[in-house]
């Protein structure tokens, strides 16, 4: 790996956050088990294995997986594959990347892997039917790597060759292998879709340039795909497919006001007075700025302000008539005069999210520095002082990254507005029930069908603390269960008074052995919807389909982790008896079926 490499990620930064004494690199396995390198992880971080293979030299790649990893607080143990044995290694269950038994794959591909070396004229179908085969193969390779559904896959898109031949007359020929590759990646895009995570490299060698990214004289001296100067830039997009694939996405901004969402001081300017919209460059500057923090918020990224101000004085700047945003934009308006970082802890309570969820945006890198040493779980991005900066400096960082939309995403800014709403009206309230009851809740409980797989895989990857085994169940996986007569998969829908909060639960149960009981493999629920008695409204709905299937016990098992702490009691809140402990401090409850009709909720069936 090249200097300018581990300079860009911070080595003494590194280890001051991880408190390793020393850190080279973590243990890297090369093909039978030689150990390349080798750090012990430091105390209390989690390790994760990850084997890494491909159809071209991977070494500066595998570096760099390391390096990507310990930025996210994890410990890397990684397998490296042989050169170009992404075939055999991935469909030979004896092969020993099946041995290592890893958590996540990296299938690092390169153009060459999409282009079939067919004649410039050939047919559209000619050119589809190779390609059909193509996605066939991934498609085998996929099911091989991914164990059963105990194993993530991440994967390059293909960047496209360097070479244009004939200029426009290639964009004209199905055969041509730019249109090739690009034709691949779209189709395993769609086939790939909730079963691999998606490194976006056609969009880094865009950004680079194609012929610097994929030189061919990289490839000629060390079958090297692409030039190890944009290896910190790999680093960026490697962790944003991550942190997708492992369930660690970010999902809120934390903004500041002044000189943040405009210029100048609303408190000492005034509305009239604040730079925002036509007239001068930084004007312009902040108001496409506005646009484009609203159009992240019709895309379910939730919005935040942070800042140092009077609350009142600070909401007339989004008065100005070129204002963009409305203050109803904003999820959480934390405005005093105490230090950010405090705000912060606030705001992530308000909203029902772990700081690790946020991502942090000032024009003042004082206070960026403030928030970074004093929740460095919190994302912080400095914005600077150059408006015209700000969409690229947040888009270079990957932090926001979604696999695709579902419904949910795009209905999530009302979602939370209905929230507020309805807290608004719980602070106002004496008495929880009538509360509850006054939000006049209806609830829709099914399996669910085709058009809500995404969803529901969705929610299984990103939900950390309503999850009482923070298993992580893909799309095919879903598929796998609704195939299965006898697992019971339900969704469960919610909406209130104040407005549609969708697809906000999903549960997963099947037989045990002894064919009598009923056992919970997965639970989770929106943070969203917290304290709603929605568990109970479930909880009944499963009880009668298990005593319509026979069964005379239900078994739920809760899996401790940092962050499902709020589901502890779960079971025991809802009529369950404890029935031991397993492996990893997991906790066991049953309770029988026919126990009576002691089970509390608010919601009404719709």
């Amino acid at each position: 790996m090249r200097d300018e490499t581990a300079t860009a990620v911070d080595f003494p930064a590194l280890r001051a956050r991880l408190g390793a004494k020393a850190l080279t690199l973590p243990v890297i396995f090369a093909t039978g088990g030689e150990i390349l390198d080798a750090a012990e992880p430091p105390p209390g971080v989690a390790v994760q294995r990850i084997a890494i293979l491909g159809s071209l030299t991977t070494d500066f790649i595998t570096r760099a997986v390391a390096c990507a990893l310990v930025l996210e607080g994890v410990w890397p143990v990684i397998y490296q594959a042989p050169f170009g044995s992404l075939i055999q290694e991935a469909l030979d269950p004896g092969s020993p990347l099946h041995r290592f038994a890893a958590d996540g794959v990296l299938v690092a591909t390169d153009w060459r892997d999409g282009v079939d070396p067919l004649p410039i004229g050939a047919s559209a179908e000619a050119v589809a039917a190779a390609r059909a085969d193509k996605v066939a193969l991934f498609e085998n390779l996929w099911t091989a790597l991914a164990r059963g559904g105990h194993c993530r896959i991440l994967q390059h898109l293909m960047a496209p060759p360097p070479m244009r031949f004939c200029g426009p007359a290639e964009r004209f020929a199905d055969a041509a292998p730019e249109r090739q590759v690009a034709a691949l990646n779209a189709a395993l895009l769609a086939t790939g879709r909730g079963r691999v995570s998606w490194i976006e490299t056609d969009r880094l060698a865009a950004e680079a340039g194609f012929t610097r990214f994929a030189s061919p004289a990289n490839y000629y001296a060390a079958r090297i795909g692409f030039d190890q100067r944009f290896l910190p830039d790999y680093v960026a997009y490697f962790r944003a497919a991550f942190r997708a694939a492992f369930g660690r996405a970010k999902k809120a901004l934390v903004l500041d006001l002044d000189n943040t969402l405009w210029g100048g001081v609303i408190g000492d300017d005034g509305v009239g007075g604040i730079t925002l919209g036509p007239g001068s460059p930084a004007g312009e500057a902040f108001a496409d700025w506005q646009s484009y923090l609203r159009d992240l918020r019709a895309r379910g990224i939730v919005l935040a302000v942070c800042s140092k101000n009077d609350p009142e004085i600070a909401a007339t700047g989004f008065t100005h008539s070129a204002s963009v945003l409305r203050r109803e934009d904003f999820a959480a308006f934390e405005c005093s005069w105490e230090n950010k970082a405090d705000g912060i802890k606030r705001i992530a309570k308000a909203l029902n999210l772990g700081l690790d969820s946020l991502v942090f945006l000032d024009d003042n890198p004082a206070e960026c520095d403030l928030v970074a040493g004093a929740l460095p779980e919190v994302a912080v991005v400095p914005l600077g002082d150059d408006p015209g900066k700000f969409i690229e400096r947040l888009d270079a960082t990957r932090w926001l990254y979604l696999e695709s939309y579902t419904a949910e995403d795009l209905a999530r800014a009302e979602a939370y507005a209905a929230r507020e709403a309805a807290a608004a009206e719980a602070r106002g309230a004496t008495d929880l029930g009538s509360y509850l009851d006054g939000l006049a809740m209806r609830g829709r409980i099914w399996r669910p069908e085709e058009g809500d797989i995404a969803r529901v895989a969705q929610l299984e990857q990103k939900t950390n603390q309503f999850n009482v085994t923070t298993r992580r169940f893909s799309e095919a996986e879903i598929r796998a269960f609704l195939g299965d007569d006898n697992a019971i998969v339900l969704a469960f829908h919610l909406r209130d008074k104040f407005g549609d909060h969708g697809l906000v639960s999903t549960l997963i149960a099947q037989p045990a052995e002894d064919g009598k009981t009923l056992h919970i493999v997965s639970w989770l629920m929106s943070c969203r919807v917290f304290s709603r008695t929605a568990e109970g409204f479930i909880l009944r709905h499963l009880l009668a389909l298990a005593s319509a299937r026979g069964f005379a016990r239900l078994r739920g098992e809760y899996r401790p982790t940092a962050k499902n702490g709020v589901v502890a009691d779960l079971y025991p809140r809802l009529g369950f008896a404890e029935d031991g402990a397993g492996e990893g401090g997991a906790q066991f409850w049953v309770r029988a079926v026919d126990a009576g009709d002691d089970i509390i909720t608010a919601i009404a069936l719709a």
